[in-house]
């Protein structure tokens, strides 16, 4: 079982996270599930996956607005799992925040959980690769679509968003050739949580497809990045277009 691909896919225990997870599994890769407050619905998608599609796995806990949580989970994957080969940064919050008046609440917790937990996890997963020479090593960051705009209403979501953007693609040259990293950013997948009919009404037609995706349309551009061997460094924006008009 250890000679198998592993993954481990932060915040997957509900929407995105999860169905990766799932996809996964289907694909037989072993699966640790991060979670920071979920433990329930972590713990029963693990054990569902494991009966249904005979991999290993487990659940980690851990609040990556610390960054010592990074360490924690990336030593138990480096001991559990020898052959731990892809890495799936995925866990993030969403707050309105503006520049003048959320420094101190929002600045911090945005930066650890969207740029200095994935760093770090990034830091070791690379030198556990390098170091037994796993071979199909890859990092896959979670983006947003907004990268690509100037939007200001979730300041520090979009700033922190941002740097992990530019990190993904210094991280694809400095890595390479061991480890391949690229980038997935959605566009409107999923309603947002307590979201109004009426906000969808309004933002749809500004979509160029018209329509909102939905987490299939993610699970294939990961099945896309797990298999094609030779694309790195490259940011995925699946939006139905939203990033070129800066819509949604």
């Amino acid at each position: 079982m250890k000679n198998k691909n592993t993954a481990l896919i932060t915040g997957a225990s509900h929407r995105i996270g999860r169905e990766m997870a799932i996809f996964l599994a289907q694909k037989g890769y072993d699966l640790v599930i991060h979670y920071n407050k979920s433990q329930a619905q972590a713990t029963q998608l693990i054990e569902e996956l494991k009966q249904l599609y005979n991999i290993d796995g487990a659940t980690i806990d851990g609040d990556l607005s610390d960054k010592s949580s990074a360490q924690k989970i990336a030593d138990f994957m480096c001991k559990k799992y020898p052959n731990w080969n892809l890495l799936i940064n995925n866990s993030s919050i969403f707050h309105k925040s503006n520049f003048l008046d959320n420094l101190d609440e929002e600045f911090e917790k945005n930066l650890n959980i969207h740029l200095t937990s994935p760093l770090y996890l990034s830091h070791f997963f690379a030198k556990n690769v390098i170091s037994k020479k796993i071979k199909n090593a890859q990092i896959i960051n979670m983006l947003d679509k907004n990268i690509a705009r100037i939007d200001t209403v979730n300041f520090y979501y979009l700033l922190s968003k941002k740097f992990l953007a530019e990190f993904t693609k210094m991280l694809a040259l400095e890595v390479a050739p061991h480890i391949r990293v690229n980038g997935i950013a959605p566009g409107y997948i999923l309603p947002e949580i307590n979201a109004e009919a009426e906000y969808e009404k309004k933002i749809i037609p500004l979509i160029p497809l018209q329509r909102i995706g939905n987490t299939k349309n993610i699970v294939q551009t990961l099945e896309f990045l797990i298999e094609n061997d030779f694309i790195n460094g490259q940011i995925l924006s699946i939006d139905g277009g939203a990033s070129l008009n800066h819509a949604g």
